[in-house]
């Protein structure tokens, strides 16, 4: 029986990235992993860089994206004074897959079924030598400059780690 090739085709982060002038390498993984610790590992690359996707949720039920290095744990406090809500939360899972139409622990940090989510970057992100995202599948990850990133984003950058 023949092994089954991974698909090359492009994925909306792709496409996107592409649209907007901004290089990327794929990096494809062994096997699917959903966490920023098993894309390391997979890529040999260090945790910090697998940048993390993470939806929050505000007291008026609106999602914002909040983009944290790998190795970092978000703080919903520093969220809530940035967002203006003490109140915000981690959102459940069933509304990331809603909102953003990626399979949680496979979020992409852009091609959302939505458009009205802003992005919020950790400062941290940017000091870091490259920044990998979800391709939007569990088996890839993109590299790219961090203020690429920055770039394609068009996100506030704030302190958002503990």
């Amino acid at each position: 029986m023949a092994k089954k090739k991974k698909s090359t085709a492009k994925t909306l982060p792709m496409r996107i990235l592409e649209e907007k002038g901004i290089a990327y390498e794929p990096r494809p993984q062994a096997t699917k992993q959903f966490t920023a610790e098993g894309v390391a590992r997979d890529l040999g690359v260090p945790v910090a860089w697998v940048v993390k996707a993470m939806i929050v949720q505000k007291s008026d039920r609106s999602f914002a994206l909040v983009v944290i290095p790998g190795d970092k744990q978000l703080s919903l406090k520093k969220v809530g004074k940035v967002l203006g809500d003490k109140n915000v939360q981690m959102a459940d899972r069933r509304d990331v897959q809603r909102v953003t139409g990626y399979q949680v622990g496979a979020v992409s940090v852009l091609g959302y079924r939505r458009s009205d989510i802003p992005a919020y970057l950790d400062r941290g992100v940017l000091d870091l030598e490259r920044a990998i995202i979800s391709a939007g599948r569990p088996d890839m990850g993109l590299e790219l400059d961090p203020q690429d990133l920055l770039r394609a984003l068009n996100a506030q950058v704030n302190d958002l780690t503990s």
